[in-house]
């Protein structure tokens, strides 16, 4: 029970670190803040100490404010999540949501493929080509262009389109990395020193 609660505690803490540095990133007092939510400035203060757990409705308002989504993500998908976080300096740009979200939802959609069929290459190749492409400023293409291969991954789920979806997958990833290839390269805070551009097996 003590350990539940310490991993409680270290959460609240994390999530209370998070909304307070968005707020004071936006130059807003815990004043403004109440007075767009509708929360009383005291519970702000003690939300952003970490001495209460946050009712859902209240940080779900709290997050929208601050240009925060509240998203639960599968635990496979969290190293990737994070890096994108990291890569986007820790605070949601309102010009990127959407790109921000599709990006999590190829992370989920991947995550899903690589559980329902772990021994297919196909998606094997997948997960390691967007490895690939977290390193560069994935969040600037544009939210259409990251829908549409949404969508095709989620098409390699339905049996009969399949093979049809990985290629059109494999095809639509490849054509993102040398799109990002050409952009000045911005590599995520844990990733190693690397060329901007290198040939895999296939491209040669």
């Amino acid at each position: 029970m003590q350990k539940r609660t310490s991993i409680m505690n270290y959460a609240t803490q994390a999530i209370a670190a998070s909304l307070r540095e968005a707020r004071t990133a936006k130059g807003m007092s815990q004043r403004d803040l109440s007075a767009l939510v509708g929360v009383p400035q005291a519970q702000i203060s003690r939300i952003e100490a970490g001495t209460v757990d946050p009712r859902v409705t209240s940080l779900i308002a709290i997050a929208n404010a601050l240009d925060l989504e509240l998203t639960l993500v599968p635990r496979k998908a969290v190293p990737a999540v994070k890096s994108i976080v990291r890569q986007s300096g820790g605070q949601a740009d309102p010009t990127r949501g959407p790109s921000q979200k599709e990006i999590t939802r190829i992370a989920e959609t991947l995550s899903r493929l690589q559980v329902a069929m772990p021994n297919l290459d196909g998606v094997m190749r997948l997960q390691k080509t967007f490895a690939d492409l977290q390193r560069f400023q994935l969040p600037t293409i544009e939210p259409e262009t990251l829908r549409a291969l949404r969508k095709s991954l989620e098409r390699i789920e339905v049996p009969s389109f399949q093979i049809e979806a990985l290629t059109r997958s494999q095809d639509a990833m490849q054509k993102l990395r040398n799109q990002l290839a050409h952009q000045p390269f911005v590599p995520s805070q844990d990733a190693s020193p690397r060329p901007a551009y290198s040939l895999d097996e296939d491209d040669a």
